[in-house]
């Protein structure tokens, strides 16, 4: 584990191109002067168990992959929302839960864990057809399938997709949908730790984590969903696990 992680912080952090993802083919927005003042975090992992592993304050363990991090919820209704989660210091008018972890850390633990980023033709949809003929990804290219569950302290857990109200339908989001994309690295500069970006809802390729259903290229079609979201300031844990990818499924 501790040879790994001198090659995954080497890659990441000094040579930058070896944990970049492909750039999506469309123009991103350049890192807010004080989200680029943000230093990079000091990586130290600590081994917590037979197979779990602790990175600040990220949990993982090496056998199931599962990662569990704590979270705050930061809003419980209205709309729309971009985010289901954003760094403390991110778009946080925008998202459900925040988290003080680091971006750059839960990038690490994803490599770490083997997680496959990658966001193939997720993002062809904000593209005209010429450029998707030109540019645009595929969809065997997507990235690892994932899901997510939110704990909160003293209630039960559920699966994140509750917690968002689809627009259209006046109701629940409906399960599955997310991918782990893996953010971008320009000139340098580890864009998810920047920008604060982790779990999009509206597509964001500076995010870790995208929605692949439909609408997800629709700002306005998702909200929060009051009836099931605990109040605000309430502190929780968000637990990551694999999930099967429909791409690369064999009958």
């Amino acid at each position: 584990m501790a040879r790994l992680l001198g090659f995954v912080v080497s890659g990441l952090i000094l040579s930058s191109a070896g944990l970049a993802q492909e750039e999506p083919p469309r123009v991103a927005p350049k890192p807010s002067e004080a989200a680029a003042e943000v230093p990079a975090p000091e990586v130290s992992v600590k081994k917590v168990g037979e197979t779990r592993y602790r990175l600040g304050e990220i949990e993982f363990d090496a056998k199931t992959r599962e990662i569990r991090f704590p979270v705050v919820v930061n809003m419980r209704e209205g709309g729309p929302v971009e985010y289901l989660l954003v760094h403390e210091n991110g778009k946080v008018h925008e998202s459900i839960l925040t988290t003080a972890v680091s971006p750059l850390h839960l990038q690490i633990v994803m490599k770490l864990l083997r997680y496959q980023g990658g966001h193939g033709d997720v993002f062809n949809r904000l593209l005209t057809p010429e450029l998707i003929e030109k540019e645009g990804g595929k969809e065997g290219d997507r990235g690892e399938e994932v899901t997510f569950t939110f704990e909160a302290e003293g209630g039960k857990s559920l699966p994140v997709y509750e917690m968002i109200i689809d627009g259209e339908k006046a109701d629940a989001m409906a399960p599955g949908g997310w991918i782990y994309t893996g953010s971008a690295v320009q000139e340098g500069t580890f864009m998810a730790e920047a920008e604060g970006s982790i779990i999009a809802i509206y597509l964001d390729h500076l995010a870790l984590f995208n929605m692949t259903r439909d609408g997800a290229d629709i700002d306005e079609r998702w909200g929060a969903r009051h009836t099931v979201i605990p109040e605000i300031g309430t502190k929780g844990v968000l637990t990551i696990r694999a999930g099967e990818n429909p791409v690369t499924k064999k009958d």
